[in-house]
């Protein structure tokens, strides 16, 4: 059975990106409420200071995301701030 953590923090999120192999993540997005989830896929480069993102509805990728454009492109931002982001 797999724990879901509430990430509470863009730090949260960066610290729960890494990992030495330098796998992607895997996160839930839960929308409307929690009726709904998107899940995403998520690598955090700590030298860049950059994310790549994988939006595992359409397996479309978005790469070198500052955080900046983390806000502006994604909702990961506005769910966090939400609650509604969690590690998976």
């Amino acid at each position: 059975m797999t724990t879901n953590i509430l990430i509470k923090s863009i730090q949260e999120l960066k610290e729960a990106c890494l990992r030495e192999k330098g796998d992607y993540v895997h996160f839930k997005m839960m929308l409307a409420g929690g009726l709904a989830c998107s899940s995403k896929r998520l690598m955090y480069f700590e030298e860049d200071k950059t994310f790549n993102v994988i939006n595992e509805i359409d397996e479309s990728y978005q790469d070198d995301l500052t955080e900046i454009q983390l806000g502006t492109e994604t909702l990961i931002v506005k769910a966090i701030e939400r609650g509604a982001f969690y590690s998976s």
